[in-house]
């Protein structure tokens, strides 16, 4: 199985946080399948690429920081994919998902880290 993760924090308002989240993911072409108020899930449609490399990104919302104003994210992208070449398909829709979070005008990115 394929997985990438990247940690994000974030200054925003949180009740603008899930509406930047979703408008982020859908600009990769990724579908919200579950969200609740610390998480969001988004799946790749079917049609593009086989069924194994079918790409989920999880999104873990980390609300409790120690600067106000402040949020940490968590993103997994992920799929069933053995990832037998450094690019793969997953990887390449976890470089999208990143540059998607980067460049969003809704927030400011106060820290990334890859994991």
């Amino acid at each position: 199985m394929a997985r990438y993760t990247q940690h994000y924090v974030i200054k925003i308002l949180p009740e603008k946080l899930r509406q930047a989240i979703s408008d982020s993911l859908e600009s990769c072409k990724l579908s919200i399948t579950y969200s609740t108020d610390d998480y969001i899930r988004a799946q790749e449609k079917a049609g593009s690429v086989a069924f194994s490399q079918l790409v989920t990104v999880e999104i873990l919302i980390h609300q409790s920081s120690d600067v106000e104003g402040q949020i940490k994210l968590t993103s997994v992208t992920k799929n069933e994919e053995l990832p037998l070449r450094v690019n793969n398909h997953c990887h390449d829709v976890a470089d999208i998902v990143s540059k998607a979070f980067s460049s969003n005008k809704s927030w400011k990115v106060v820290e990334s880290i890859p994991g």
